[in-house]
Order: C-alpha cells, then structure tokens, then sequence
C-alpha cells in the first residue's frame, strides 16, 4: 500500500492551477489522502493552521507572502512547526536549496518533477517509519 491506512491530510501550497490539478489527481489516487489547496502564503498559512496537515507541499514563488517566508511563519507555530515541508519549486540553485533547508524546510524537489520521483517523495514524508 503506498500509503498508510490512517487518512493523511496533504496542504499544497502552489499557484499554478495546472500544477495543483496534477498534484491532486496523483495524490487523490490513495483514498486515504485529502488534498487541501491553497493559491498564495497568506491562505496557505490559513489552511495550514485550519487543517494541522500532515504535509505541506510549498512553492518558493507565490503572490504575497513568497515560500521562504511562509515556511519561517510555518516552523514559528507550535502545533506546525513539526509537520514535515517539500519545497517544490523552479528555483535550483545551491544557495536557494541551503536556504529553504536552514529556514526548516525537509525535502526539496525542482519543477518540472516527475510525478513517480515526487508521489515516492510524498509517501516517504507521510509514513517515514516505512522506509527500509
């Protein structure tokens, strides 16, 4: 099973409706995700504080409150700062990775991102005691 059998609830946080759509439609593949979407940080923070998720999908460039930001609000909140971040964004720079993993971020995936490389990603993140 490529998730576990608890329902897990998955935040993502990106303004690229066609991203949105395709990440949905790979996690709505497991019944036991619910996929939460949020279009900008300030909303994503909402959400993310609403829904206590047990993932955060998180684009760098977003309207507003850009990525790096929201993940430091993130990791500010006491019942969030736990909860696991992939930053998944266009930005592939060293300097940019470094950043987001000492702003708290766990994983870092760039765009254009398999849907096969990130779903074992997300499922990694989700059930960690899985691995080997």
């Amino acid at each position: 099973m490529f998730f576990s059998s608890r329902k897990k609830k998955v935040l993502i946080i990106d303004d690229d409706p066609s991203l949105q759509r395709l990440l949905h439609v790979r996690l709505k593949m497991h019944e036991d995700v619910t996929v939460i979407v949020a279009m900008d940080g300030e909303n994503g923070l909402a959400q993310a504080n609403a829904h206590n998720p047990d993932l955060i999908i998180l684009d760098w460039m977003l309207p507003g409150i850009q990525g790096p930001e929201v993940l430091e609000h993130l990791k500010r909140e006491s019942k969030l700062k736990n909860t696991p971040v992939l930053m998944l964004t266009g930005r592939n720079k060293v300097g940019n990775i470094e950043n987001a993993f000492n702003l708290g971020a766990d994983a870092y995936l760039t765009k254009p991102v398999s849907l096969q490389i990130l779903g074992e990603k997300v499922s990694n993140m989700l059930n960690p005691t899985s691995l080997n």
